[in-house]
C-alpha cells in the first residue's frame, strides 16, 4: 500500500492512508521554528497518530461487514467521506479466528507489507530531518560583531 494514494481492496472498497496531518504538523513546526511538537515521534509506530484513512468508495458494504465493531461516530464519518484516524480504522478489523473477513485480512496484509513499512520509514526519516535541521539552526550562534577591530 502506498501512502496518499487510493488503493482498491478486493472487496471493492477503495481507500487511502493520508499523511496530511503530519505534513501540516511539519509545515507548522518549520514556520514556528519549534521542533517540540515533533518530539513525541520517536518510533515509526508513533506516526500512526498522524495518519488517517479516507474511504473513497464501497463505504456501505464496508459498514455492513464491520457493523459489530463500528460505532456511530465512525460510521457517520465514513458515510460523510471524512477521514478516520488510522488506529480507529484498524480497530474495525477485529474478528474471531473462524470468521471470514476479506476486508480485514487484506488490510492486515497491506499494513504488514514491506512496501508500507518502507514508506513509513521514509516518512519517519523526513520527520527526523526536519527536527535536526531546526535543532542545528538553534545551535548556530549568530555573528553579532558588525564593526571593525580598528
Amino acid at each position: 500500500m502506498c501512502l496518499d494514494k487510493i488503493y482498491v481492496l478486493q472487496t471493492g472498497v477503495s481507500l487511502k492512508v493520508s499523511t496530511i496531518a503530519l505534513q501540516e504538523l511539519m509545515a507548522n513546526v518549520i514556520n514556528k521554528k519549534k521542533c517540540s511538537e515533533l518530539e513525541s515521534i520517536r518510533r515509526i509506530t508513533d506516526l500512526y497518530d498522524y495518519l488517517s484513512v479516507v474511504v473513497c468508495d464501497g463505504v456501505e458494504g464496508l459498514i455492513e461487514r464491520r457493523q459489530r465493531w463500528i460505532d456511530q461516530k465512525i460510521k457517520a464519518a465514513l458515510v460523510a467521506g471524512h477521514p478516520i484516524s488510522f488506529n480507529s480504522f484498524g480497530n474495525l478489523f477485529w474478528r474471531n479466528l473462524d470468521e471470514d473477513d476479506p476486508d480485514g485480512d487484506e488490510w492486515k496484509q497491506l499494513m504488514a507489507s514491506e512496501q508500507f513499512y518502507s514508506q513509513l520509514t521514509i516518512l519517519f526519516n523526513k520527520v527526523r530531518v526536519v527536527e535536526r535541521s531546526l535543532l542545528q539552526r538553534k545551535e548556530m550562534v549568530p555573528d553579532l560583531f558588525l564593526g571593525s577591530t580598528s
